[in-house]
């Protein structure tokens, strides 16, 4: 490539944090440049991406408003000046412009084509830019958005998925706001190949298809829905190795575990108070106001939800969260670990498979039809990313009171130790069996 070539191409830059994408857009030639849905957590790691390629970020654009992680959108903003989009529909006291469908952004010698694309919610927007198209989670690599909460619609998607993308060029790069299966990318013609939900084009059993399945709201959804809409704040943070240098120290401080109870009984720092995410409203008056708290979950997004919710405390979020604290070798108090519900799925799969082949044997060849219908459940689950088995399972008062999500995770059960709210994944659509 000529170095003209560079100046002027726009740079897409993919960043995973567990299952959630954001996008560095940069223009070649003005070194401006736009971040789409970066989360709360990576904002130093955001910073020094743009620090270390000479960029300005001028935009911040969410593609709606987001309720698995928090959002860095108004720390950005406090800390670069940038500006921060949403759409029209938005309710959100952080957007300084607003988007609506057709518009286009300027960015540097690019346009940014904005997309209305209800469905997973009403305020969700694609951007085409490049070559590419951003979908948020209107389409997602083999799927689509969950249409069950946030204003979301069945009908919405419909619209968005088989008319409102229907006319866009098939050899354009889809980049999902997530996934759950190890994937980055696509083309719109892949998907429209491929995607079950693109491929079903008849409109009352795509409806259908999103309204079979029954999911859980996702743990911690209205506290964190409602912290992205007034603007999450940057928290006071303590780095892994200052936490353990000072809780050796004479004043040492408090800190308190904003996880479930489940989670922290299978590990947590020794010292530390148990004070669940959800509790703390009417909790709050139990904390000690003369000293200085340390707000800890598995990565530090609950703790950041919590410090909102503890203004006049003097709170510091551990950065990285429990998860830094293990990595880093510090001692952790460890109880039962909870089964997560993949290994369930495994144990229970093996051990009907075994018991129909016993009783084939034994009994009648016809219960050699068990271990088969097994299998088929698994090549399904496989080829949906949808597991019944585990949707069961999940209905146990063992696992409900284990994670508190239920069966909210779509695509990959989130596994022991880890909430909804930390890993992320409350957003693909199960695609169940059309009922219409």
């Amino acid at each position: 490539m000529t170095r003209n070539a560079k100046e002027t191409a726009i740079v897409v830059h993919q960043m995973r944090a567990e299952n959630c994408f954001a996008y560095l857009l940069a223009d070649g030639r003005t070194r401006e440049a736009a971040l789409v849905d970066p989360r709360a957590d990576r904002v130093p790691d955001y910073l020094r991406e743009l620090e270390e390629r000479g960029l300005r970020l001028r935009l911040v654009i969410e593609t709606h408003t987001h309720a698995d992680h928090l959002s860095g959108a108004a720390e950005l903003r406090a800390r670069t000046g940038a500006e921060v989009l949403l759409s029209a529909r938005a309710t959100s006291e952080v957007a300084t412009r607003r988007l609506r469908d057709g518009d286009h952004v300027t960015l540097g010698d690019h346009e940014i084509e904005v997309a209305a694309s209800p469905g997973h919610t009403d305020d969700s927007v694609s951007l085409l830019v490049g070559g590419a198209l951003l979908t948020g989670d209107a389409l997602l690599v083999g799927g689509a958005g969950r249409t069950d909460f946030q204003n979301g619609s069945p009908e919405a998607l419909y619209e968005t998925l088989h008319k409102r993308f229907a006319d866009l060029p098939g050899d354009l790069t889809v980049y999902p706001a997530h996934d759950y299966a190890g994937r980055t990318h696509s083309t719109l013609a892949q998907e429209r190949g491929t995607n079950p939900l693109l491929l079903l084009s008849d409109r009352d059993r795509f409806i259908a298809t999103l309204r079979a399945a029954r999911q859980a709201k996702p743990a911690n959804m209205d506290a964190i829905v409602a912290a992205n809409i007034r603007g999450v704040k940057a928290s006071p943070r303590i780095a892994v190795e200052e936490l353990a240098r000072v809780l050796v120290g004479a004043e040492a401080p408090l800190v308190v575990d904003v996880r479930l109870p489940a989670e922290y009984r299978a590990v947590h720092l020794e010292p530390s108070v148990l004070l669940p995410l959800d509790e703390i409203t009417r909790r709050r008056s139990e904390l000690p106001r003369d000293r200085e708290l340390v707000l800890v979950c598995r990565t530090g997004a609950r703790a950041r939800l919590a410090a909102a919710e503890l203004a006049g405390f003097r709170t510091r979020v551990l950065e990285g969260g429990i998860a830094a604290w293990q990595e880093a070798g510090h001692p952790v108090v460890e109880g039962k670990s909870h089964m997560s519900l993949e290994r369930q799925v495994r144990v229970a799969a093996g051990a009907l498979a075994c018991t129909g082949g016993a009783l084939a044997v034994v009994v009648s060849p016809w219960f050699g039809l068990l271990p088969a219908f097994v299998g088929a459940g698994l090549v399904y689950a496989g080829i949906t990313d949808r597991c019944g088995m585990a949707m069961l399972l999940a209905k146990l008062p063992y696992n409900r009171g284990a994670d508190g999500a239920g069966s909210a995770t779509c695509a990959a059960p989130v596994g022991a130790g880890a909430s909804v709210a930390d890993a992320g994944g409350t957003c693909a659509a199960p695609i169940g069996p059309p009922t219409g």
